[in-house]
């Protein structure tokens, strides 16, 4: 059992490592030789662990979802039975500072730029994004539900909340003087708002400022 933990905690070790150096220099010159000199090991331990470069991109690419999923449903999970708690909770964890961090979104959208050329990326990428729509979906037609909108469209909705967040993201990278965590977190609830005005009407105007400084 404890070596199964090591050898588990080497992995995430070499794969964060791998991290550090796609948000350092992308993937164009990345080698295991960097990733092993971040870690602290031998290349010879990145490759007793990853056979290849590929395998350990693609099992970095996984580690980066698997941590986005556990943290979101853990949030949601916390936030209780109600829809619009469970938006709010997913919003908070979206701009959470562990999750949106200029180094991972940097990995985030290298990898996403990869997917085009590399099909393992794409489909993992896919799956990942698929998965995510359901589920956001799936609370939004509850939140309509809850809150009496009848003409509320669910799938096109979180269509928006998606690319907003996607967005967002990128507004942080490249410009991170302009929009910070809080800032992108009021123009998701200002979206919401024209939605869901009863939920986020009074959030996206004064009442953002006292819940993001407690965030």
């Amino acid at each position: 059992m404890a070596r199964d933990a090591l050898k588990e905690a080497r992995k995430i070790q070499l794969m964060e490592a791998t991290i550090d150096c796609i948000a350092a220099r992308g993937f164009a010159d990345l080698t295991l030789a960097d990733v092993a000199r971040a870690a602290g090991l031998s290349v010879g331990i990145v490759n007793f662990y990853f056979r290849s470069k590929d395998v350990l991109l693609i099992e970095t690419l996984r580690h980066l979802v698997g941590e986005y999923i556990q943290q979101t449903n853990e949030n949601v999970r916390k936030a209780g039975p109600s829809a619009a708690a469970q938006i709010e909770a997913m919003i908070e964890s979206d701009f959470h500072r562990t999750i949106a961090n200029r180094k991972k979104v940097t990995v985030w959208y290298a990898f996403w730029g990869e997917t085009r050329w590399r099909p393992e990326f794409l489909k993992i990428c896919q799956q990942h994004s698929d998965a995510f729509h359901a589920e956001t979906c799936e609370i939004f037609a509850r939140l309509a539900a809850e809150g009496g909108y009848q003409n509320v469209d669910a799938d096109l909705v979180t269509r928006g909340f998606d690319a907003m967040i996607d967005g967002l993201w990128l507004d942080m990278l490249i410009n991170p003087k302009a929009v910070d965590r809080d800032a992108a977190k009021l123009v998701v609830r200002t979206y919401l708002a024209g939605i869901f005005p009863n939920e986020f009407g009074r959030q996206s105007t004064g009442g953002v400022a006292a819940k993001a400084a407690t965030a």
